[in-house]
């Protein structure tokens, strides 16, 4: 039996859902292929990711090493993109530093867009040279898409020219001869569980679903403007916000609660996985107005529910759903005005499929399967 240590220092959101497929389905996969694994986890709660990034491998490898039983060696270790590769390695006790180690990138601080709402900053260059330097250290670099991908190697020679020498030698080809995609799976209760509106929300015009981040990246601004503009022409909707709200809570869902008052069925976090299930296969529409989404898992299980999606034609989404199905950012309103006459809920649900978790292991799985033949 082959040993998988992954390691999370960032556990919350994408990032756990991330560690619990992995968990749960690897083995499976490795059994359907004839392999056994065993996945061993040590995290960290989701909060202060920059001392994460400070500071996570000395704590994780000192927890790992307290409840370490046995003298083996683990086969591979994977980690996350917020732990200093090299810092982790130089941890590890000297029987284990020369086990592979594989870095998953659910994001990156190269290509992380501005904070509009905050006052502009000189840019702290420190998070993103780790992220570089720990690709450029990990064994193989692993992305949650290809738009992903190509979006951090494409950063790396301009990023390069803004620090003094020396600076590292090819870095982008090197990083780029190891690196894949190996993209986040879907859980199974979002695809099978069946909700009627009338049941959840009650009898009304249809339901247009929030269920993302509540910050800046996801478009919140933008998300306002078009259910202002489609209210102005006519349109009726009703408003489901759900996903996750942060201490800095953007402007304009303070105004998108006073403008919408009457037409809100839900506002606000979620408690249970199966409350936010059921809520969100109750919707009829997923508008999509994100300035970032370097994979998307929130839209994705928004199609997976049967969801009607109205997206940009950028960033992740032409990788997931076709560009053709997408719309210029100018023209969202009116495909949102056209999605609630109905006529497409369900359509993306297919999409949606070559995402869920069984699926994604066995490409994972594959992938490990690579790593240890190229470290053979």
């Amino acid at each position: 039996m082959k040993r998988l240590v992954l390691i999370n220092p960032y556990s919350t959101g994408s990032h756990a859902l991330w560690e619990e497929g992995m968990r749960v389905h690897l083995p499976q996969a490795a059994e359907s292929q004839g392999d056994a694994l065993e996945v061993l986890v040590w995290s960290l709660p989701g909060r202060h990711w920059k001392w994460r990034m400070h500071a996570s491998a000395l704590t994780l490898v000192e927890r790992m090493m307290s409840d370490w039983e046995g003298d083996w060696i683990p086969d591979a270790f994977l980690v996350t993109d917020m732990m200093d590769v090299g810092q982790f390695r130089a941890a590890l006790p000297s029987r284990m530093r020369q086990v592979p180690i594989v870095l998953y990138f659910h994001e990156n601080q190269l290509t992380f867009p501005d904070h509009l709402e905050r006052e502009a900053k000189t840019w702290d260059r420190h998070y993103a040279f780790l992220n570089l330097t720990s690709a450029l250290l990990a064994d193989a670099v692993w992305f949650n898409s290809e738009y992903h991908r190509r979006a951090f190697l494409g950063a790396i020679p301009d990023f390069l020219k803004c620090l003094p020498s020396p600076r590292p030698v090819g870095a982008t080809e090197r990083i780029a001869t190891r690196s894949e995609v190996v993209s986040i799976g879907i859980r199974e209760d979002v695809f099978s569980v069946v909700a009627e509106r009338a049941d959840v929300y009650g009898e009304g015009a249809p339901v247009v679903v929030w269920n993302h981040r509540w910050e800046y990246d996801k478009g919140p601004d933008a998300f306002l403007e078009v259910l202002e503009e489609a209210k102005r022409r006519g349109s009726r909707f009703r408003i489901a916000v759900m996903g996750e709200p942060f201490e800095a809570v953007p402007d304009s869902f303070e105004r998108m609660k006073s403008v919408f008052a009457d037409d809100v069925v839900h506002w606000g976090r979620v408690e249970t996985r199966s409350d936010y299930v059921t809520r969100l296969c109750a919707g009829d529409i997923a508008l999509v107005t994100a300035r970032h989404d370097f994979f998307g898992i929130s839209v994705l299980e928004c199609a997976a529910a049967g969801l009607d999606i109205v997206a940009p034609n950028a960033l992740v989404y032409p990788e997931h759903f076709g560009a053709a199905q997408l719309h210029d950012r100018e023209g969202l309103c009116d495909a949102f005005i056209e999605a609630l006459s109905g006529g497409r809920r369900g359509e993306w649900k297919k999409s949606a499929v070559r995402y869920a978790w069984p699926e994604v292991a066995d490409r994972a799985w594959n992938s490990l399967l690579r790593v240890w033949k190229s470290n053979a």
